[in-house]
């Protein structure tokens, strides 16, 4: 199991504050996402079981639970890469049935747990290709004034502006995850859903990742987060949901899912007090205490 980063969420606020680029984040309409009794199944298998939740326009939502919960799913599924059943509607318009390119060019961006980027193209050119989508009006478009460039405005919101001439094959994992969230934030989605985007990042890259993704909430996006890393989660998130075996096990905020005795049991985990040692046992520190993970695995 992958035990979440529990480092005090208070530290995470010290990084260095970052200008909305309306430009970017900002598409001329926005709209909420929508999910309604969403299940996948995998033969046998109920990865998700009726679960719902929203995120509205510039709103940041965690989705955060034990390995194998079904948060990987849940964006696979809302983007069109798992068939699932259920209603997922991106503001008046629904999604059921469409591909996932329809998808995306309907409003969804979201980035990838394993940060796929196009390692044979420079920074710069991988975020050209996020921020293209075809269609007629697109085409038209580009036919007569050209393809418009976000690049250097996406960048500078991520803080990868040094990186844009830069191929992307040996890129360090930290600096892959900041340049697959820009190529998915240069589509200008409406909500977009990023799959652990502080894997392989330090605590200082992981604060300035919170502050700019607030830039991206606070300029109109919305954003669903899945990551492990409960710093951040707990820091940057005005909702959280939990998922536990395929179900929504808690929903609240950040402060109310930390008391949540449920949630702590089966994710964040409880701090254990040790038996008072003898009074002629020598060498304890009966002010020690131990962390105790769940040992949850449901892969």
């Amino acid at each position: 199991m992958t035990t979440p980063d529990t480092t005090s969420a208070t530290e995470a606020t010290a990084a260095t504050p970052v200008t909305p680029l309306t430009a970017v984040t900002a598409p001329p309409s926005r709209s909420a996402l929508s999910i309604t009794d969403l299940t996948v199944r995998y033969g046998g298998v109920t990865a998700l079981n009726q679960v719902s939740l929203t995120v509205d326009p510039g709103e940041l939502v965690g989705l955060i639970g034990p390995n194998g919960a079904g948060k990987t799913t849940l964006i696979d599924a809302v983007c069109g890469f798992t068939k699932a059943t259920g209603q997922i509607r991106l503001g008046d318009r629904s999604l059921a049935g469409l591909s996932a390119g329809a998808r995306a060019r309907a409003g969804l961006g979201r980035s990838w747990q394993a940060a796929d980027l196009y390692d044979d193209l420079t920074v710069r050119e991988n975020l050209t290709v996020g921020a293209y989508t075809p269609n007629w009006r697109q085409t038209l478009k580009e036919v007569f004034w050209g393809r418009a460039h976000h690049d250097a405005e996406v960048a500078d919101l991520l803080g990868i502006t040094h990186l844009l001439d830069r191929p992307c094959d040996g890129l360090p994992s930290g600096q892959r995850k900041l340049v697959d969230v820009a190529r998915a934030l240069a589509g200008r989605p409406d909500i977009l859903l990023l799959d652990e985007p502080a894997a392989g990042l330090n605590t200082d890259e992981s604060r300035q990742l919170a502050t700019r993704l607030r830039g991206v909430v606070d300029a109109g996006t919305g954003v669903l987060l899945v990551d492990h890393d409960m710093s951040l989660v707990l820091t940057v998130c005005d909702r959280i949901v939990v998922l536990d075996f395929g179900r929504v096990l808690a929903e609240g905020t950040p402060q109310q899912i930390q008391r949540n005795d449920d949630v702590v049991a089966a994710y964040l985990g409880t701090t254990a007090q040790p038996d008072t040692p003898e009074p002629d046992t020598p060498g304890l520190d009966t002010a020690q205490s131990d962390t105790a993970s769940p040992e949850v695995n449901r892969d």
